[in-house]
């Protein structure tokens, strides 16, 4: 019988399968038009590029591939510690200006939540508490994120807890012991160390969705761009003696790689060049840039000029030289442009004593990258392209924020499961703010809990360096099927 008055809605999904389907047996010989044709094992890339754009929109608000989290408990116990200000300290004043009798202690809660969306612990009835003074033998268990201290370049303590967290400690026991700790900024103070043996808490992931998985379509300052989402395992390249993986081909047709290790199957460490700040320095909005202008300047425009090199800057370029110039590859690579987005969402971008998000932030937390460069004359870093600012010596970069969540990731959710994923922390050249009682400036980075937002690091921090290179739309492939173990190998002439 009919049924009336009821809608029905419905999803289709169009998925790739990675097959031994080789472009170059079908006739496509450039880098730029197997990647599309591979996707649907397409007769043409007009047709490829049409069942590419046919797919739905993303839902950036999750990542891909949607992952289930469950709960994993160890069976064993370990040893967690939180270093905090001594509670002597309170009420005297100075360096100790922040501190009280409860925030030098960490928050513990007795109950808990956890989340199969996100995979985050969260406890529940969070106090400030000795861990020392607590039974352990009663009814009541007690629950420990993470809790510590950071200093400004004032001098002043600042302690934090954290009350959710991937992992969590159910405490069973508790120790304490005196000592002296040292800031970020060299400052020294008497400190208690608490020692506690715990159960960790952690979690196990699963791929609950594969639908978004494989190539999409937005817009970049060039046209379409079809960039990679998801666990991919089909964009695989092989050019100037590394691995890389393909990020998107941009809107002028040139192909962006990110670095991907001297093995096909490199992980952690082996995924990046080495590790470096971003910049030396970070008391100062301007050195969110990936080049900066004179610090002392009062103006925007002064302060964030294209004038000095930071230091991630130094050492890509100087891998660069050494792996692409003196190798006789430059030939090979698009000078497409790389953005350090200093667009400004709230502050002025030049102040020490007011807080400025950029608007990278901005759309990460709302859930809504683009390809587009706000401001390209000063922020697309290009060497002689005119669309960007003709600042760079030689066209490499970072991946951006825009491009990580692209891939799959999403704010305040795990993604181990994406191909942008390290177990070890790396930087993109997006800036996220700069915070005036820290008094440093903030760079996203990826880390290795397959989030890019969850972090407070600043640019003086060490982190990873996985260069991001484009080659040009003419670039061919002499085999490969864009798989790990048969990746797209350019073809040198």
């Amino acid at each position: 019988d009919p049924v009336f008055n009821t809608s029905l809605k419905g999803k289709i999904r169009i998925e790739a399968k990675i097959t031994n389907y080789s472009p170059i047996e079908q006739g496509f010989n450039k880098l730029a038009d197997a990647m599309l044709v591979n996707e649907y094992q397409s007769s043409s890339v007009e047709s490829a590029k049409a069942q590419i754009e046919s797919k739905q929109a993303p839902d950036f608000t999750k990542t891909a591939p949607i992952i289930i989290w469950t709960e994993n408990h160890a069976g064993n116990t370990s040893e967690t510690t939180a270093t905090m200000p001594h509670p002597d300290l309170v009420g005297t004043g100075g360096i100790a200006a922040n501190l009280t009798n409860e925030n030098v202690l960490p928050l513990i809660g007795t109950s808990y939540t956890f989340s199969s969306e996100t995979g985050q612990y969260t406890i529940g009835n969070p106090q400030y508490l000795d861990p020392t003074t607590l039974d352990y033998n009663g009814e009541t268990e007690y629950y420990f994120c993470s809790a510590g201290f950071n200093t400004n370049t004032n001098d002043v303590i600042t302690p934090y807890q954290n009350t959710s967290s991937p992992t969590m400690y159910r405490i069973v026991s508790a120790t304490s012991s005196d000592g002296t700790a040292t800031g970020s900024d060299g400052t020294q103070f008497a400190s208690r160390t608490y020692h506690m043996t715990v159960y960790a808490y952690t979690q196990s992931e699963q791929e609950s969705d594969q639908s978004d998985r494989g190539l999409y379509m937005m817009e970049d300052g060039d046209g379409k761009s079809y960039y990679y989402r998801g666990s991919v395992s089909n964009n695989y390249v092989q050019f100037a003696g590394y691995y890389w993986r393909i990020i998107r081909q941009n809107g002028d047709g040139s192909v962006r790689l990110l670095y991907a290790g001297t093995s096909s199957d490199a992980t952690g460490t082996g995924l990046q060049i080495g590790t470096n700040t971003f910049n030396s320095t970070g008391n100062n909005p301007g050195y969110v840039g990936y080049m900066y202008g004179n610090i002392l300047n009062s103006s925007y425009e002064l302060t964030h000029a294209n004038e000095n090199d930071s230091s991630i800057k130094s050492t890509l370029d100087n891998w660069y030289k050494t792996n692409i110039v003196n190798k006789n590859l430059s030939d090979y690579i698009a000078d497409s442009g790389f953005c350090n987005d200093r667009s400004i969402r709230s502050g002025d971008g030049v102040s020490t004593d007011l807080t400025t998000y950029y608007g990278a932030g901005l759309r990460y937390t709302f859930h809504t990258p683009s390809l587009v460069c706000p401001n390209a004359s000063n922020d697309l870093f290009t060497v002689d392209n005119a669309d960007g600012n003709q600042s760079l010596t030689y066209p490499i970069g970072l991946i951006t924020v825009d491009e990580l969540m692209l891939g799959g990731l999403a704010d305040g959710y795990m993604n181990k499961l994406s191909y942008t994923y390290s177990s070890s922390h790396y930087w993109t050249m997006s800036p996220r703010y700069y915070n005036y009682l820290a008094s440093i400036s903030r760079e996203f980075s990826a880390n290795s809990n397959g989030y890019a937002g969850n972090n407070n690091f600043g640019v003086t921090n060490t982190f990873g360096v996985r260069p991001v290179i484009n080659l040009t739309s003419t670039v061919e492939i002499e085999s490969g099927i864009g798989t790990q173990n048969d990746p797209y190998v350019i073809k040198i002439i």
